[in-house]
């Protein structure tokens, strides 16, 4: 997706570290699918801290995200699901981010439902768990090292 404020992704390489978690958040009238997307550690010798957050802001630039104490913005068309498997158009014209979900999540995407992208931009280990993913957002939120948008699948 390109646009007026359109700002180029990350490199692949850099991407292929961001991890994906997603889930369904059901406190609202109705069910919000989320998305949450972190950077595994520093694992090669070019990677830093400093240059995973850099990097995130540059991925959260290049999806149109908006600033985490605000509404979310609506980011255009970014969530596409063909053949069952559900991927992201994060900005590069050639490459997208496939991603797991449960079942739970995929229905409410089909139907037509709210995906919540929040990307944290402090990197967190790759194997972590869920109440890890949720702590790391929470302090990344306090931190205002974050940034979130709505998009829908078409």
């Amino acid at each position: 997706m390109t646009g007026p404020e359109a700002k180029a992704p990350p490199v692949a390489g850099f991407v292929a570290g961001i991890c994906l978690a997603t889930g369904v958040h059901q406190k609202h009238l109705f069910p919000v699918a989320q998305l949450i997307a972190y950077h595994a550690a520093p694992r090669l010798e070019n990677e830093s801290v400093d240059s995973i957050r850099a990097g995130m802001q540059a991925f959260a630039d290049a999806l149109n995200l908006g600033p985490y104490d605000g509404p979310p913005p609506h980011i255009g068309h970014r969530i596409r699901i063909r053949q069952g498997t559900p991927w992201l158009d994060y900005g590069d014209g050639e490459k997208r981010l496939g991603l797991s979900a449960a079942r739970s999540w995929l229905d409410v995407v089909e139907a037509g439902g709210p995906v919540r992208i929040a990307v944290v931009f402090d990197p967190l280990g790759s194997d972590s768990g869920q109440a890890s993913v949720a702590e790391h957002v929470l302090v990344c939120h306090a931190r205002g090292a974050m940034r979130w948008g709505t998009t829908y699948h078409v």
